[in-house]
């Protein structure tokens, strides 16, 4: 637990595959009548190859007073779940030769960590590999040193703090350390994936535009809703 994110590690009846960046449904009971089941969509925050030797792995933002958040309370090892996977089209489509800008913010972060500790990522001839990932505070950063693990240069943007952070810790957003890189930052030879508040995604899609011609074949996104927008399946 870090922090308001919870990490839900499984191992299922039966592997199953799926692409890095990819999501799956858990079913969870509504926290008022337990009988009434209800699907939240999570992404995998491994990629299939590491989370069929390791255990696969559900990157959760816990809410008090949620339905998952309250189903995830009462979860003990050893306790059964049900799933459906996979769904998306998040994943890795950047052709050798070119760079790659993970920006995430909150539990958006699962898929972008799945995509950069895949094999995928790493047999792409890449150019290069950053990662901006935002959070309210320093403890609700999950995952830390594992973007750089795989040569991924990452920044950490904490939005909600007085105190003075020291690099690879930013005060301010995502948004804020994108207008600090350097002038002679190869903006239309990069591939921007974002995953995380909706928000955030509107406002650095803007600026990639705006501010510096990025095309839209360059910019793959996927904006989680929050829990209540979910529909039910």
């Amino acid at each position: 637990m870090a922090g308001t994110t919870a990490i839900l590690s499984f191992v299922p009846q039966a592997q199953f595959d799926y692409e890095p960046g990819q999501f799956l449904s858990l079913q969870v009971p509504h926290k008022e009548n337990p009988k009434d089941l209800l699907w939240r969509a999570y992404s995998l925050s491994l990629p299939v190859e590491m989370a069929k030797k390791h255990g696969y792995e559900l990157c959760i933002r816990k809410m008090d007073g949620g339905h998952a958040g309250t189903y995830l309370e009462t979860l003990k090892p050893g306790d059964w779940i049900t799933v459906r996977a996979s769904y998306g089209e998040f994943t890795l489509r950047t052709e050798p030769g070119r760079g790659v800008c993970f920006i995430g913010t909150g539990t958006g972060i699962a898929p972008l960590r799945s995509i950069a500790l895949s094999k995928e990522f790493a047999n792409n001839d890449l150019l290069f590999g950053i990662a901006i990932l935002g959070f309210r505070t320093y403890e609700e950063v999950p995952y830390a040193g594992d973007f750089e693990r795989v040569g991924v240069a990452t920044t950490y943007a904490i939005s909600d703090t007085k105190e003075k952070l020291d690099f690879p810790f930013y005060n301010g957003r995502v948004t804020d350390v994108l207008k600090r890189l350097k002038s002679d930052f190869p903006w239309k030879e990069t591939d921007f994936y974002m995953c995380g508040n909706g928000f955030m995604i509107r406002d650095v899609i803007q600026f990639l535009k705006t501010s510096h011609g990025v095309e839209d074949k360059a910019i793959i996104a996927e904006a989680f809703e929050a829990a209540a927008k979910q529909k039910a399946a």
